[in-house]
């Protein structure tokens, strides 16, 4: 969950992956996903979109940890969502963030769009409009929801965000974040200003009449043996970079990456509900 002010800033994007190998012709995916409620929340404001599969709004996290195998042959989407707005309306956005995706990805065919940038943005914005609407309906005073995504295709994976969630990338022995958090954090320690988290400058719900839905969206090239980590707040205000890398580097299989994350975040305090998906290309 999220401090609901809005504050808009637009920001540079980070360094592009170096080193890059690219994988000659289709291959494997083994991906995992787990959600946790946490130890603070009694909701759990977190969802996800694992290769078509989420969770309703009204939900207590996953009891177990989804994993599958899926082929490189048909263009695959991961992704998290944490919602915002408080209450009820925290879980319902962020249901609508995964319901509002796969709905877009149903109904736009993407195999023949050369621009998968375009693709892409134009999901976030059907995103956004679809929670601004629910808003609307529902006379609420804030939604909100964060957007962390990976979109195979290919040779090629893409990643999108708006937002604080991130995704970051294991390759050649080293992690790197390669989503961008859309945050205020820069303007913050150009004004010395301490004490509270970042502000969120985007989101899956603005008044698309007042804000314009800028996501972040690069690509790279898929190399043999990369391993992927989506996640909300709840993994990456709790554990280190640094744990996640060894953590990522030790363990064997996605899915006990996964359990492994989870139960690091809750016993590092649990503050937040805590949502992670991780991909490793096999082939």
């Amino acid at each position: 969950m999220h401090n609901c002010r809005f504050f808009e800033l637009r920001w540079k994007k980070p360094m592009k992956m170096m080193n890059s190998i690219i994988m000659t012709g289709f291959g494997r995916i083994s991906a995992a996903c787990g959600c946790h409620t946490g130890r603070r929340r009694k909701n759990n404001e977190d969802n996800f979109f694992f290769a078509g599969r989420y969770m309703a709004s009204d939900n207590n996290g996953l009891g177990s940890i989804l994993e599958k195998s899926f082929s490189l042959k048909k263009d695959r989407f991961f992704a998290v969502f944490d919602g915002m707005g408080g209450g009820e309306y925290g879980e319902i956005a962020s249901y609508m963030a995964a319901k509002a995706t796969e709905q877009y990805l149903n109904a736009e065919e993407a195999a023949d769009i050369a621009d998968k940038k375009d693709y892409l943005e134009k999901m976030c914005t059907h995103v956004n409009d679809r929670i601004f609407k629910e808003t609307l309906r529902l006379n609420a005073e804030m939604m909100g929801s964060t957007l962390a995504g990976l979109y195979f295709t290919g040779s090629q994976v893409w990643t999108v965000n708006v937002g604080d969630s991130r995704c970051f990338l294991l390759r050649d022995r080293k992690l790197q974040q390669i989503s961008e958090d859309q945050t205020d954090e820069a303007y913050m320690k150009e004004n010395g200003i301490h004490g509270r988290k970042p502000y969120l400058t985007q989101y899956m719900g603005m008044d698309p009449e007042e804000v314009r839905v800028l996501p972040y969206a690069d690509s790279l090239q898929l190399k043999k043996g990369d391993r992927f980590l989506i996640c909300s707040d709840g993994v990456s205000d709790m554990v280190s970079i640094e744990f996640l890398e060894t953590m990522l580097l030790q363990t064997q299989s996605p899915a006990k990456c996964v359990d492994t994350i989870l139960a690091a975040a809750l016993e590092a305090g649990g503050k937040d509900n805590i949502t992670a998906i991780v991909l490793e290309i096999n082939r």
